[in-house]
């Protein structure tokens, strides 16, 4: 973002998973240095994705299901609990149509990303199980962050 961009917004939101496709931890902390850069004092961060605690409690390996329209869908995962990496590898089929492709996402504890954003300037003062209005809990599959620049 641009350099004079600092301190000029009252508030950052970072919505799902646009956040953890970075090869390397450190650019996500890069990022979260960024928000901060561009808040005011003050300002506030939303942050909104996977809970790695949450998505391992349910951790399902495979799955499949087909769409209203008849497409078939099918997704294996794999987890490396060493760099928190997800590897999803999904493929479809409609008919002799077909399809397949891979993604990775670096998934977060809360406590990580609390940390990151200390790091940044910014203190997380409240955590909820998605955009739902209860506590983030263990088996929360999403979190919603929200931390003030100090």
């Amino acid at each position: 973002m641009p350099s004079k961009w600092a301190s000029r917004f009252d508030a950052v939101l970072n919505l799902f998973t646009s956040f953890g496709f970075f090869a390397h931890p450190s650019d996500d902390a890069r990022v979260i240095r960024e928000f901060a850069r561009v808040l005011k004092p003050g300002g506030l961060l939303v942050w909104h994705g996977g809970s790695r605690d949450g998505v391992m409690a349910r951790f399902l390996q495979r799955d499949w299901w087909t769409a209203a329209d008849g497409t078939l869908f099918a997704q294996e995962r794999e987890f490396d609990s060493l760099s928190g990496v997800l590897t999803v590898h999904s493929t479809w089929r409609k008919g002799a149509q077909k399809g397949e492709r891979e993604h990775r996402l670096r998934l977060y504890t809360a406590t990580r990303l609390s940390e990151l954003c200390a790091g940044a300037g910014l203190v997380v003062e409240q955590a909820y199980d998605g955009f739902n209005d209860r506590p983030l809990r263990r088996t929360s599959s999403e979190m919603l962050l929200v931390a003030r620049k100090e």
